[in-house]
């Protein structure tokens, strides 16, 4: 090293950049020869004379005869004429030089040539390497190293191994220098050329830094917890985030260069729906004008396909707010690009107690009928004010101000009702009882479902009851209606947090009302204590029977529309104001089932419909990572419309109309073409319309969409008997809509039975010329089994005797002798209406007076009858010659 490099080294350090830091290694410095020699000559050698190195008086030892004129680092003299391919330990080294940090330089390499450097730390301590020199060490291409690099890895492969951090120059000095560090124990500095070169060389120092380093050198992330079986993944809570700077987080290897071609995620998990997350960004430094593959991203959620609230690149701090419960930051790294002046980010984490009630949810859409605007209206109640015990009876009927508390009652109905809120009994004044009435509309059911609680007393004297029905209390606690039972009790001590260690939400702790009014009770200790505070928190919600359907107890998000007792016309829209939600991070389907009566069918009419995300796993396709809709494309045909996607449709944002055996009707995904609206599908059964978010947060809440519904009266397909020898079933036409995807849904069962044995004949015939999987007519024997198995006439089709398509035109079946009962079944989805004539026709043979079930096939060989008498046998001449003369 020439004379006056370690003073400019010293240099370099006292202006130590802002924003990229490396650990200082200095020894005596006044023009010293190297780190370690003092100078060349001057000092006593082994063997005697003064024409050998004189060494730093700190941690140097003479190289001896191999290189008389240097000094090297105790430990590591016997590298002097080659420091190629050896191993330096942490242990080692201090016990020899009392140093854990030193300078390696390498041998002057012809190339091609590779020399290794082994680097094993000590417990609590990362290996750092910074480089000041590079001679001939390959070029890059523009997105990597070839021709030669300096690579610093793990000593064994670890995941993500192929990203590792390479450099290299033709004649490179850095000032200040590029700086790497290793947090995964032992590492391996490898030094390699692979084309032919004259001199190829580096100078680098190392050091063994503490992890408790107060100087920053050691940073470590703090606060969170590595996500398993992921290369650089986070998860900070709340819970683990209480003190100031209890929590930061940093790019991988900070502050030094960052490995390239990484995607770390930092998910942000809130345990209250109160709590806020600010992310103080102290230092950003990225490198320049590569926006496009270093950044960093917030995402509302924990998905990387939820929606995108902010990017950051050449911002050299930034402060981010944004409430819960999920947030995403991701951190891309591209290819490293010298001069390499640049290291990733650093920032501080708070969760903050949100105490003004601003973070209302996004306005929900309104619904697509007039008559459900009534009902529409959802605040979120962190604004409204504690009530006093003498204004208990006061019920609430509007929001502004804090959180609902304790003694409150509130109105789901009437001028400034509010259909959906939050409530958590911290936001009032200590009260040993708690009591919260939620009165809903005559035709309301309420749903509660409770995300975090703490009750400390013992044998149950701290509890938290919901109740049906509206209950007043005494000053013990006892209700003035007795004998109902609660729908749910919770008794102390009884703790629960809304999310489990690994920051999934816990399984939904819910219930639902049967009538239209609910109180929830929470008895607690007389005296608060603020280190372990009783409370509880959670989110209801008013669900209107009437036009909304009739609420599924076992689902969040699930009614059923029954068409004699809901209204012929109405509309349904996305679940994006419930409040109960709020603990759902994962794939949400909302299902409305529209069951019509035996002489009705029901329209269903999806009118608007957004934009819909794909959310599919690593390596799932077009639109995967980046939350696109090109992974699932819509497609329409004469069958209805479908979801095309390569990946399983759960990973897709969708809306489908499902038929009650699961044939999809009809499939939305994508980004839909809004002109290919309205989808209309009509159906003589059961229909599902469901709504499936492939990754639903409280944040993000999901894609928006708005259907109409419609039952309707006719007689035009369903199951029925017909017992007469002869008839005629037929198809009629129904009014449509015009709409370019209109369908026609039917499954229509007929059976004909008989009270005498006869020859059935079965005429069908069809004007239209469409295939059979477009519509068709099937015959069947009736099946004893299935009638019996109360599952309907459907079920009684047993074996198939024939299937008739719209392009056979017509077709005459002949039906075994004594093959009295036949299940006739039709089956349609198609853009035009079935159109289709069935006429039977029967050839009476002799009297069957059988009173019983219909007759079921006849055996193979059945057994000789026993003779009749007399009479019996006249008369049956009698009907034959009846039957003949006509």
């Amino acid at each position: 090293m020439p004379p006056g490099l370690v003073l400019a080294v010293a240099a370099f350090c006292a202006v130590v950049s802002a924003q990229i830091a490396w650990t200082p290694i200095f020894l005596d410095g006044s023009s010293q020869v190297d780190l370690w020699t003092q100078s060349s000559s001057g000092c006593a050698c082994a063997g005697g004379g003064d024409t050998c190195a004189c060494c730093v008086r700190d941690g140097a030892c003479p190289c001896g005869d191999v290189a008389p004129a240097r000094c090297a680092q105790c430990g590591l003299e016997q590298y002097c004429a080659s420091m190629c391919n050896i191993t330096i330990d942490s242990r080692v080294l201090k016990s020899k030089s009392g140093k854990t940090f030193g300078q390696i330089k390498s041998p002057s390499l012809e190339g091609p040539g590779s020399c290794s450097y082994f680097l094993q730390p000590d417990a609590g301590q990362r290996v750092e390497i910074q480089v000041y020199r590079l001679v001939s060490v390959g070029r890059f291409n523009g997105t990597s190293c070839v021709g030669g690099w300096l690579k610093l890895g793990a000593a064994t492969a670890v995941r993500g191994a192929g990203a590792d951090t390479r450099l290299c120059g033709a004649n490179e000095r850095y000032s200040p220098p590029v700086v790497l560090f290793a947090d995964h124990g032992a590492s391996t500095l490898e030094f390699r050329i692979t084309e032919t070169t004259v001199r190829s060389q580096f100078l680098a120092f190392f050091s063994f830094t503490s992890l408790s380093n107060t100087q920053g050198m050691g940073f470590h992330p703090r606060g969170g917890s590595r996500i398993p079986n992921t290369d650089c993944d986070w998860l900070y809570q709340d819970v683990s985030c209480r003190a100031p700077g209890s929590c930061v987080l940093a790019s991988p290897g900070y502050p030094g260069l960052y490995p390239p071609r990484r995607r770390c995620r930092y998910l942000f998990a809130t345990n209250s729906v109160h709590t806020r997350v600010k992310i103080v960004f102290t230092s950003i430094l990225l490198p320049r004008n590569h926006c496009a593959t270093d950044y960093l991203t917030l995402r509302a959620g924990s998905s990387p396909s939820a929606p995108l609230l902010g990017s950051l690149c050449t911002e050299r701090s930034a402060v981010l707010e944004q409430p819960g419960p999920n947030l995403l930051l991701e951190f891309n790294s591209g290819p490293l690009v010298p001069p390499y002046d640049y290291n990733g980010f650093i920032a501080k984490l708070e969760f903050i107690e949100q105490a003004d009630g601003t973070g209302a949810p996004p306005t929900a859409p309104s619904a697509p009928l007039a008559a459900l605007t009534h009902l529409t209206q959802h605040a979120d109640l962190d604004g409204i004010s504690s009530v006093d015990t003498e204004s208990v009876s006061n019920e609430i009927v509007s929001t502004n101000g804090g959180r609902v508390g304790c003694s409150i009652k509130i109105r789901g109905y009437g001028p400034g009702g509010v259909r959906s809120g939050h409530f958590d009994t911290r936001s009032s004044n200590w009260r040993a009882q708690c009591t919260i009435h939620l009165i809903g509309a005559p035709t309301d059911v309420v749903q509660v479902s409770l995300f975090n609680y703490n009750l400390r007393l013992q044998s149950c004297r701290s509890h938290i009851e919901i109740l049906e029905g509206l209950h007043e209390f005494g000053g013990r606690g006892e209700r003035s209606e007795r004998g109902d039972r609660a729908l749910l009790r919770v008794c102390g001590p009884s703790l629960r947090e809304a999310r489990d260690p690994s920051g999934r939400f816990l399984e939904r702790q819910a219930v639902t009302s049967k009538g239209s009014n609910m109180t929830i009770l929470v008895r607690r200790a007389a005296t608060q204590i603020m280190d372990d505070e009783e409370f509880v928190d959670g989110a209801f919600a008013f669900h209107d029977e009437l036009h909304e359907g009739t609420a599924s107890p076992d689902s969040a998000c699930a009614a059923t529309h029954y068409g004699l007792a809901s209204p012929s016309h109405g509309g349904v829209a996305a679940p994006s104001h419930h409040h109960i939600f709020w603990n759902i991070e994962e794939r949400l389907q909302c299902t409305h089932r529209f069951i019509p009566a035996i002489n009705q069918s029901v329209t269903i009419e999806i009118q608007r419909l957004e934009r819909m995300w794909s959310a599919e796993p690593a390596g799932g396709g077009a639109g995967g990572g980046a939350g696109g809709a090109g992974g699932c494309r819509t497609a329409c045909g004469d069958a209805g419309c479908e979801c095309r996607a390569a990946t399983a449709l759960h990973y897709h944002d969708h809306v489908a109309l499902v038929a009650g055996d699961g044939t999809h009707l009809s499939c939305l995904c994508g980004d839909f073409q809004a002109a290919w609206l309205p989808v209309v599908v009509r159906s003589w059964s059961g229909v599902r319309l469901q709504y499936s978010v492939a990754h639903y947060t409280y944040a993000s809440r999901g894609f928006d969409y708005a259907a109409a519904y419609s039952f309707n009266d006719d007689a035009l397909c369903g199951q029925r008997t017909f017992t007469t020898h002869s008839g005629e079933i037929a198809s009629q036409h129904v009014p449509v809509t015009g709409s370019l995807n209109e369908f026609f849904y039917q499954q229509c069962t007929w059976v004909l039975d008989s009270n005498v044995e006869r020859q059935l004949f079965i005429d069908i015939t069809s004007e239209q010329d469409k295939s059979c999987g477009s519509w068709n007519i099937t015959l069947h024997e009736w099946s004893r089994g299935g009638a019996q198995s109360g599952a309907g006439l459907a079920a009684a089709a047993g074996e198939l005797l024939y299937t008739f398509c719209a392009r056979h035109k017509n077709h005459t079946y002949t039906l075994p002798w004594r093959l009295n009962t036949v299940v006739i079944r039709l089956v349609a989805l198609s853009r035009q209406q079935p159109l289709y004539s069935i006429r039977w026709r029967s050839q009476v043979v002799r009297a069957n007076t059988r009173l019983g079930p219909p007759t079921p096939a006849p055996a193979a060989s059945p057994a000789p009858a026993p003779r009749a008498p007399l009479w019996t046998r006249l008369l049956a001449l009698y009907y034959i010659g009846t039957a003949l003369v006509s």
